[in-house]
């Protein structure tokens, strides 16, 4: 009987130990994560905006296009999509020229804030390509099956 007692219970000793330990390190985990450089929280407005509103307005009708040409013109699906796709990427080498020329009139930037400006020069053509691959979507799903 003792035997089975023991057998039963120092698994469960064995596992509160363990989770204990495991508490411990995740405290540990937290308190250096706190200490650590806060990484900012931004709003889907906020990125938009910072994405050049212009670009990102016209990678945004792209995508309106692209809803109503699956519901009138559906050949037109794929080209709206690489429309967005080419948009998000001239409104990347803008940014980048733009970030060029600041940079060339100022000696010396800190590399967060180039890092900042490569950021906001990405959102464009992540929209972009966003929308390029719902436009594909859209175009699988219109496709005639043929068999």
């Amino acid at each position: 009987m003792k035997k089975l007692l023991i057998i039963l219970v120092a698994p469960l000793f064995l596992m509160t130990a363990q989770a204990q330990e495991a508490s411990r390190v995740t405290e540990q985990i937290e308190v250096t994560l706190h200490d650590a450089v806060a990484v900012p929280q931004f709003s889907l407005f906020e990125i938009y905006c910072a994405g050049n509103p212009l670009f990102m307005s016209l990678i945004t009708l792209c995508l309106v296009g692209v809803f109503l040409a699956a519901w009138r013109m559906p050949s037109r699906v794929k080209e709206l999509g690489l429309l967005a796709l080419m948009l998000g990427i001239v409104s990347f080498l803008v940014g980048i020229f733009q970030a060029n020329s600041v940079l060339m009139q100022t000696a010396d930037i800190s590399p967060v804030v180039i890092s900042g400006g490569l950021m906001a020069a990405v959102i464009a053509p992540i929209w972009g390509c966003a929308v390029y691959c719902i436009s594909l979507v859209v175009r699988l799903i219109q496709k005639p099956k043929t068999i």
